[in-house]
């Protein structure tokens, strides 16, 4: 009896650890991906020697490429995740991040500088597989564990690429220099994911859990090694055919929630601004130093990018430790962040002091990335644990298809300024605001009805 339970502490004992060193190689592959110490200067990189581009031509010709590309992409990277088990688009995603650093220090007109947004477009789709690996990985009861450690990896990796940016950039490194410290990043992490434990069997197209739909058990009535060889034949024809079956009941199970249609909304909406904000910030900072003479502050994006990547992370642990009800005071809540956001990125737009600029960015992303943080919980806990990469994925897909159209309209058919176009992100976090206060108001109009109905019920 002493060695049946000491073989099954082992066991147990070896599935945790199991699942500990996956997920701690996959958080060194997303810390060496996200070290990038030549982002946070990358405007500056293109509007200063060698590559002397113009603000219009950063604004208008080079970043929207990336934003178009990355949505086009993502539909058939999104397709092919799971068929292919993970590993190879995460190797993709190292290739395409180290074309775009290589390209990123030999080329310089504007044509290859657009081709390498391409590549970067790829780089960004693909990392829907570094986020959708580890589901494939480990047992479902770990899955709000490792999801919080890809986050983890994601912010320390920016946040160490801020640091050593801003290191390098105080002590005369070139704008140029900090690509190849960028571009050996991306080497290791290539390294890193050929080292990652391939997926023998997936989510969706290699399930191995009897997840996959059959049409019976026909186990049951094998009765001999011809018949089983038969009915494996005819699984693996129809797996794909399956596989997407089992993909749109997902889709469908998920997606006709209310509550998770609720947190994906503003989660779409929410990412779609961000990300905007993110891919144009830089230029905002340009426009506001303008003119200016305020060399040493013009050097301390790396800082900006150090402190908001490190309070975001205490800011979304800490309220993911909030024990509140979510299903009560959530639209409330999003009403109140969304509105503070859009205030704080209009103030962002109207400053004429760069220090204030750094200061509402920072506190906006701490705002998004505890919010973020508590709608992916929340959608967690309501849909099959299965179906996490399927809803990440769609919800990344329609943020990007949001992005593109916010481009083209804001960047492409407007032309505006950077000033400009804060404005219009400040409207549409606002607009988004209204929406869950709206729902709010309707909420807790509901709540007095059926609080005076009740009081009315006991009177009689």
């Amino acid at each position: 009896m002493n060695d049946r339970h000491s073989l099954r502490r082992t066991v147990v004992k070896e599935a945790m650890e199991n699942w500990q060193k996956i997920s701690l190689i996959l958080c060194a592959y997303g810390i060496l991906k996200e070290f990038r110490p030549s982002e946070p200067f990358v405007t500056k990189y293109l509007n200063n020697p060698p590559m002397n581009f113009t603000d219009e031509q950063i604004s208008y010709s080079i970043y929207p490429v990336s934003i178009y590309s990355s949505m086009i992409l993502l539909i058939f990277v999104f397709l092919i995740t799971d068929f292919l088990r993970y590993k190879p688009i995460i190797i993709l995603d190292s290739i395409a991040g180290i074309v775009v650093f290589a390209m990123l220090i030999i080329c310089r007109s504007l044509f290859l500088v657009q081709v390498l947004e391409v590549f970067y477009g790829l780089f960004t789709a693909c990392e829907v597989a570094y986020y959708t690996y580890i589901y494939a990985k480990v047992d479902k009861e770990h899955y709000q564990e490792v999801s919080s450690h890809t986050r983890a990896s994601y912010l320390i990796g920016r946040a160490l690429s801020g640091i050593l940016s801003q290191i390098l950039v105080s002590t005369g490194f070139s704008y140029l220099s900090l690509n190849y410290f960028t571009l050996g990043g991306m080497i290791l992490s290539l390294v890193w994911a050929c080292i990652l434990p391939t997926v023998s069997s997936s989510i969706y197209f290699h399930s191995s859990s009897g997840k996959v739909i059959t049409k019976g058990n026909h186990n049951e009535n094998v009765q001999n090694g011809q018949i089983k060889e038969k009915d494996n034949e005819k699984q693996e024809i129809n797996s794909s055919l399956q596989g997407f079956q089992l993909l749109w009941t997902d889709f469908k199970v998920a997606f006709t929630d209310t509550y998770v249609l609720k947190w994906a909304f503003w989660w779409a909406l929410a990412t779609c601004g961000y990300y905007q904000i993110l891919a144009y910030i830089q230029l905002l900072w340009e426009e506001i130093l303008m003119g200016r003479d305020t060399e040493y502050y013009t050097k301390l994006n790396g800082a900006v990018e150090a402190i908001y990547t490190l309070m975001s992370a205490m800011a979304a642990f800490a309220f993911g430790k909030i024990k509140i009800n979510w299903s009560l005071y959530g639209e409330p809540v999003l009403f109140l962040c969304s509105i503070a956001i859009g205030l704080i990125v209009l103030l962002m737009s109207q400053t004429t002091l760069i220090l204030v600029a750094y200061v509402t960015y920072i506190a906006y992303t701490i705002i998004y990335n505890s919010m973020i943080t508590i709608a992916n919980s929340e959608m967690a806990k309501n849909v099959n644990p299965d179906s996490y990469g399927l809803i990440f994925g769609f919800t990344l897909f329609v943020a990007l298809v949001l992005q593109t159209i916010l481009t083209a309209v804001v960047v492409h058919l407007f032309n505006l300024s950077a000033r400009k176009q804060f404005e219009i992100y400040s409207c549409y976090f606002c607009f988004l605001g209204l929406i869950f206060g709206i729902k709010t108001v309707n909420q807790f109009v509901k709540w007095c009805y059926r609080k005076r109905r009740d009081v009315g019920s006991i009177s009689a």
